[in-house]
């Protein structure tokens, strides 16, 4: 069995996926780096295959890691995260229209995906922070990110509310109103949060 990080070989205690997968990960926190890909024998290994990696031993099997600087990686997603903020904002609208129209059928379905872009926002910046060890708040101004997580839950809080009421048209104005703003506002936070951890990744270079 070969396991490589990087291209570089590993050297492993037992030949078995866990064992290369834990020494991989191990060797990556060591450079300050985390494995963003796995591949076993050429095939990229995820889902279940992957969070629960077999420790049967392996004979000619291949298993290759690919690293990435956590700091880059949650930059990237930030800004992705933040175009998909922009996005939303016709999301929003659409989905209101639908009500407005008496779809209620598919503005639900419309809604469920809304409120999936919201959550996977709240959780690029809970995962971004453990991933560079530091809380994404810090490289915002002081109390913004907060202000911004505060004012979202007060939101979401509305409207779900309104949904358990059957409050159809409370619902469609907070989506064309209030959260269809705060999907801007986000998508302004999240960039400055990117932007700053850019310059301060940049004045470390340079400082070493």
């Amino acid at each position: 069995m070969k396991a490589t990080l990087d291209g570089q070989d590993l050297t492993i205690d037992r030949p078995s996926l866990a064992a290369a997968l834990e020494a991989g990960a191990a060797q990556a926190r060591g450079r300050g780096r985390i494995v963003i890909e796995v591949l076993v024998d050429g095939q990229v290994l995820e889902g279940d295959e992957l969070d629960h990696a077999s420790d049967e031993p392996l004979t000619s099997t291949h298993v290759e890691m690919m690293t990435a600087d956590p700091a880059s990686l949650v930059r990237i997603t930030l800004f992705d995260a933040a175009d998909a903020m922009d996005s939303s904002k016709e999301e929003h609208a659409s989905c209101a229209e639908l009500i407005h129209r008496g779809d209620t059928s598919e503005a639900m379905g419309a809604l469920a995906q809304v409120l999936a872009t919201w959550q996977a926002v709240r959780d690029a910046i809970i995962q971004g922070g453990e991933a560079v060890g530091r809380p994404l708040k810090s490289f915002a101004g002081e109390g913004v990110l907060d202000e911004r997580t505060e004012e979202l839950s007060r939101q979401l809080d509305a409207l779900k509310r309104a949904v358990a009421d059957d409050d159809l048209v409370a619902v469609a104005d907070l989506l064309e109103e209030d959260l269809s703003v705060e999907a801007g506002l986000w998508a302004d936070t999240l960039r400055i949060i990117a932007e700053a951890m850019k310059e301060s990744a940049d004045a470390s270079g340079a400082r070493a």
